[in-house]
């Protein structure tokens, strides 16, 4: 799903500052026309030909931290996880879980964001019931006492109608005929909205909607670095652990994929590379991630696109845009730094040091599919079109229509700026 505000400025919030145009509470305010278009466009897709934006740690974020200065540094998001669904976008939450003083805490490593039922009533089902299109999926990683975690569970689902009624049942007779995922206008027609996996064998229920992680995704291993693709297992040393079936245990549905698209061990460190300034325009930009996203549909073995793009920092890059594309198709992100077009989603670095498209005659990367790339001054690529004869060219997806623009502005500033003054 794409974000509210897609600019660069928009995007690039920064580390502890909330945007004014943004509330970090639930308002009723209404969700914006181009999340509401996106939602739109995938309703005939299957659940398991659609890209979400999925959000990494998403309970640990800036405003649960509140003005705590160790939770600040734990943070991996800046929003709280309402404002994430509503204003950025996001449709994953990967949240961390254990069992403490009789309560199912969120958690960062030794860092306690707040109560899991307390997120549900006061950010997700608000949320649900503001967006009656939005699908989310919810990934818990299991810490602690298992079995107390699930016995919680129940009493927590128990009182959360408003979300409990609301999961995916994958043994519900609706589907038992169904060959593969549901479309998503079915999920929301039968109200089952909410998918719910879990990283445990014991925290799972046919009966409540707890589906068991390992049956239904297939993920790379996210210590393992940006620059490779391996499958998650337990052991992180082993390079030899097969990927995971292209179907789901007992049925022809194919397996989703979650990509681990993420660094570090503190937060901190992830936003010093997510910035958009940084080289093919940092972690979440499309000369970091989209390569990666192509390496990963290599080395899964399946052609698996990511049905979930796991990142820290959600609000900030290219990940929406990516996942727009990958869902739609269109043109590939062009204009951020490079030194080679290594750095580059379309594998083509300017001699401004920026991504451009690259040059051939059609379907050229970076271009539309009757889109040509073509050489607009020396060292410097734009996409173009014959419309009765007449070439256009587009620069609008990259740095240097920027600057012409910027150039274009100022002279039409210093010509107001010459005329005569009326008296």
């Amino acid at each position: 799903m794409a974000l509210l505000h897609n600019s660069y400025h928009d995007r690039h919030l920064g580390f502890f500052v909330t945007a004014p145009y943004f509330t970090d509470r639930p308002n009723n305010a209404s969700i914006s026309e181009e999340i509401i278009q996106d939602e739109t466009s995938v309703a005939n897709m299957t659940f398991n030909d659609v890209t979400w934006v999925a959000s990494h740690n998403a309970h640990a974020n800036n405003f649960a931290a509140g003005g705590d200065i160790v939770k600040q540094m734990a943070a991996n998001q800046e929003f709280s996880i309402y404002k994430q669904l509503k204003e950025v976008g996001v449709r994953g939450l990967l949240l961390d879980i254990k069992y403490s003083n009789n309560r199912i805490m969120l958690v960062h490593g030794l860092v306690e964001y707040g109560r899991l039922d307390e997120i549900i009533n006061e950010e997700i089902i608000p949320f649900l019931e503001e967006d009656s299109d939005a699908i989310i999926t919810i990934d818990l990683e299991i810490l602690g006492n298992r079995e107390l975690i699930m016995k919680e569970l129940r009493v927590i689902l128990y009182q959360t109608t408003g979300f409990s009624r609301r999961m995916f049942r994958l043994a519900d007779d609706r589907w038992k005929n169904h060959i593969e995922w549901p479309t998503i206008q079915e999920l929301r027609d039968t109200d089952q909205r909410v998918i719910v996996l879990s990283d445990s064998t014991i925290v799972q229920s046919e009966e409540l909607g707890i589906m068991l992680r390992d049956r239904i995704v297939l993920e790379n291993h996210w210590l393992k670095g940006l620059d490779k693709c391996s499958p998650r297992n337990e052991n992180v040393e082993d390079y030899d652990t097969p990927w995971k079936p292209r179907h789901i245990g007992g049925k022809t549905w194919s397996r989703l994929f979650t990509l681990n698209h993420f660094c570090c061990v503190t937060g901190i460190q992830s936003f010093e590379r997510v910035k958009p300034e940084n080289i093919g325009g940092g972690d979440n930009g499309w000369g970091i991630l989209y390569p990666r996203i192509e390496m990963c549909m290599v080395e899964n073995g399946h052609s698996l696109k990511p049905n979930f793009i796991a990142v820290d920092w959600s609000h900030i890059g290219d990940v929406h845009e990516v996942a727009d594309y990958l869902n739609f198709g269109g043109r590939l992100g062009m204009g951020q730094p490079c030194n080679d077009g290594l750095d580059c989603a379309t594998g083509a670095c300017s001699k401004r040091k920026r991504c451009h498209c690259q040059m051939c005659e059609y379907g050229c990367s970076g271009c539309a599919t009757k889109e040509t790339c073509i050489a607009i001054e020396d060292g410097v690529h734009g996409c173009a079109w014959n419309v009765s004869g007449v070439i256009h060219v587009d620069l609008s997806n990259s740095a240097e229509s920027i600057q012409y623009q910027s150039f274009v502005y100022f002279g039409i500033i210093l010509m107001f700026l010459r005329l005569p003054r009326l008296s």
